[in-house]
């Protein structure tokens, strides 16, 4: 038996792990404080750090960093690597498998979350919003195992699975998101085999982890031939928006619109769609990678339609931010009015948009959209932009703080693994 993931790609199911209630792979990092910066700025000015680094400073070796995710107060910054030399007993046997750490920088400790669960592959961490839990993705029985969902209790090291009670044939899951105080998980669920191209495939799921429920929160019935992944979830729990795809992939001949983004009220089982004009008319092109605000007033997404606000017709895909409750749209440039831009990060109060634009300004950046300011995330060590992307979780909710990961070698000092690393900026305290 297979559980098939993002792809359609089956993966052979095993038991799952049950919890455990030990703190494990716990190690200091050597100089590494609240704030012991990568690069010397100076004072208290903007800095940037790089955080995937061994207990004694050195660099990951063995494989790149991804995946990062801060806490709103920037105690905690969670990622996945392939490095096996940033905590002891962490041996991949040559193998590119990702783990999950997470950075306690008050303290300077690094953890690896999956331990417990074995070998096999672990990424996509969440941190909720209280600072309290850690939600990822993990493979159990080793590689090309089943994929699960699990909850790691930051005080006592206690791991829950809770990809459970889903319909028939729904087995594992992935992609998991937090509400404010980590009682719900969105999460997608995944079939035990591959469904024919014709039927749906995954499903959107939150998990009441105080009642022990679960609930879909994608379509019902679901659209003939089309996916469900991308979960972002409300603080309260009650608001989860996700993408709606077409399996037969991106934009085929006939099918220009192969993805939506819609909105599901769990209160009232009202399911919206988002990504359409003023006038309700739906996109004409495929939209991808909904952001939540806290509230579940505001949805950001990006898309490739031309129809939804007037684009100009060189650009190949805009930033949208949705107000729910005023039905009001807007087009969401780049820098320096550049059009081609991608929203990673969202602020809760859906003020702040993180993005990475394209073109001359290529870089990572927070945008204000009160005020218009653009403020770079991501300088080389000469000040200029540098190519980065970042996730959901990349961003404080006041705008002071991004993580994220890039490639290249010259955002701090030293950088000489050639491998993508995990980088904190610091913009001002």
């Amino acid at each position: 038996m297979g559980v098939a993931r993002g792809t359609d790609s089956g993966r052979r199911a095993l038991p799952g792990a049950v919890a455990a209630a030990v703190l494990v792979g716990a190690v200091a990092l050597s100089g590494a404080g609240a704030d012991a910066p990568a690069v010397a700025a100076g004072g208290h000015g903007p800095r940037t750090e790089r955080v995937n680094t061994a207990p004694d400073g050195s660099e990951a070796v063995g494989g790149g960093s991804y995946n990062a995710a801060i806490s709103p107060d920037g105690r905690y910054v969670a990622f996945d690597s392939e490095a096996d030399n940033l905590v002891p007993g962490d041996d991949n046997d040559g193998t590119l498998v990702h783990d999950v750490f997470l950075r306690d920088r008050r303290t300077g400790t690094l953890r690896r979350l999956n331990a417990p669960l074995g070998p096999g592959n672990a990424d996509f961490a969440t941190i909720s919003a209280d600072s309290r839990y850690v939600a990822f993705n993990a493979e159990t029985g080793g590689m090309n195992g089943t994929y699960h969902v699990y909850v790691y209790e930051i005080r006592t090291g206690r791991l829950e699975r809770v990809d459970l009670d889903m319909d028939a044939n729904f087995t594992g899951g992935e992609t998991p998101a937090l509400s404010a105080d980590g009682r719900y998980v969105a999460f997608v669920g995944l079939q035990a085999t591959a469904p024919p191209q014709n039927e749906e495939s995954g499903r959107i799921y939150v998990r009441d982890r105080r009642t022990g429920t679960t609930r879909r929160a994608s379509r019902v019935p679901a659209k003939e031939g089309r996916g469900y992944d991308s979960p972002r979830i409300s603080a309260d729990g009650s608001q989860v928006a996700y993408r709606e795809r077409s399996r037969r992939g991106g934009g085929p001949v006939g099918e220009r619109d192969w993805a939506d983004i819609y909105l599901a009220d769990l209160r009232t089982g009202e399911q919206r769609q988002i990504d359409t004009t003023a006038d309700g008319l739906p996109a004409t092109s495929g939209s991808t990678d909904p952001l939540i605000s806290a509230d579940g007033r505001t949805v950001a997404f990006n898309s490739s339609a031309k129809n939804i606000v007037p684009v100009p017709d060189e650009a190949r895909s805009y930033v949208f931010v949705r107000d729910v409750r005023s039905g009001a749209i807007r087009r969401v440039d780049g820098i320096n009015g550049n059009q081609y831009a991608d929203a990673d990060a969202i602020s809760p109060d859906g003020r702040r948009l993180l993005l990475h634009s394209y073109g001359v300004e290529y870089g990572l950046y927070v945008k204000d959209l009160r005020t218009g300011k653009d403020t770079l995330v991501s300088p080389g060590t000469d000040g200029k932009p540098r190519a980065a992307t970042a996730g959901p979780d990349g961003m404080t909710p006041d705008g002071r703080k991004a993580v994220f990961e890039s490639h290249l070698d010259d955002l701090v000092d030293g950088d000489t693994n050639y491998e993508t690393d995990v980088f904190l900026r610091i913009l001002r305290r």
